[in-house]
């Protein structure tokens, strides 16, 4: 993913500030109540971990590479573990430099009958280029313990959860690929289709049945939730989109004591999965990342510094328990 600002894009909507992000938002639905008594999910962060772990033991996962390819079997293989159905979902698509390459999206179901449903998406490979770091470090790959695996892992832990309690819920559980491999800040120009390929196919052959039942009512991208002392913000494209859903998802977060990082303010405008998902597949799907328009993203962005022993074991707690609860609650 990466901060951007499309003219084209940002004349299509009101910003934050004059929504009143503040405020309560003019369009979303009835919100329960604060005296509703909150009962915690169960969450495992030191699994989450593991499956952090797990997947950097591969190694880079950058695309077309051995890692990637022994990734893709390992939570192809994990999800049917949790969920009722698996399948991949194989794509071609051109890089920034006018090379073809193979992907594949990752796509399980919980219920698959089960309407209406909630879609959860988080990238799985990692950038092939180092290019926010020193120099000498831009064409090593990140192995992308933060940017990719944490979302993966807390997905992983929320369906294990879900397998556990016996929830009846429709959920679908989307590991998307190639999100990363974008034109490197190194080369000139500014190519912004190059990035986040997966969802891209994906929002242009999705995966449900064209019935409107079977297409999910909403959806949450995770990306990079396990920096130390996070700060999720309302982004534009969430804002825009999905505004009732967010407020509700930064709600609960708030119910939960964790409003320190789940902040109600403008992040800024950026480029990630969500955009595609909801402009092409018209699913109404938020952002969690963490990222502000003052610093930007975490200094571990696309750096040989993402690594598992930069991931904070409590940011991934606080998100899984958010996502839980805002599933189970239907909202």
């Amino acid at each position: 993913m990466k901060s951007f600002f499309l003219l084209i894009f940002s004349l299509l909507f009101v910003s934050c500030s004059q929504g009143k992000v503040e405020g309560k938002s003019n369009n979303a639905g009835t919100e329960k109540s604060d005296d509703v008594s909150i009962v915690r999910p169960v969450f495992s962060s030191d699994s989450a971990m593991k499956f952090i772990e797990e997947q950097c033991a591969f190694g880079p996962r950058v695309p077309g590479s051995k890692a990637h390819a022994e990734c893709a079997e390992y939570l192809y293989g994990q999800l049917n573990a949790y969920c009722d159905v698996v399948k991949r979902q194989p794509f071609e698509a051109q890089l920034y430099n006018g090379k073809k390459m193979a992907g594949v999206n990752l796509i399980a179901q919980i219920c698959p009958d089960l309407s209406p449903r909630v879609a959860l998406f988080a990238h799985w490979d990692c950038r092939p280029f180092c290019d926010n770091d020193i120099e000498a470090n831009w064409h090593k790959p990140v192995m992308g313990a933060n940017d990719g695996a944490s979302g993966v892992a807390v997905l992983l832990e929320v369906a294990r959860q879900l397998k556990l309690s016996g929830d009846s819920i429709g959920v679908d559980i989307v590991f998307l690929d190639l999100e990363d491999y974008g034109q490197p800040s190194f080369e000139k120009g500014e190519k912004e289709d190059t990035w986040c390929l997966g969802s891209q196919y994906l929002s242009r052959n999705p995966y449900y049945p064209a019935n409107y039942s079977s297409r999910p009512q909403w959806g949450i991208l995770l990306d990079m939730v396990g920096g130390k002392s996070p700060e999720f913000g309302f982004d534009q494209v969430s804002f825009h989109f999905a505004e009732s859903y967010l407020r509700r998802v930064w709600k609960n977060a708030r119910d939960l004591g964790y409003s320190k990082s789940f902040v109600v303010k403008e992040s800024g405008s950026i480029l990630d999965d969500h955009y595609y998902i909801n402009l092409q597949a018209g699913i109404p799907t938020i952002d969690i990342i963490d990222f502000n328009q003052n610093r930007g993203f975490p200094d571990t962005w696309h750096t040989v510094r993402d690594i598992p022993e930069n991931i904070d074991r409590q940011s991934l707690q606080m998100v899984g328990e958010v996502v839980l609860f805002s599933i189970r609650n239907g909202r």
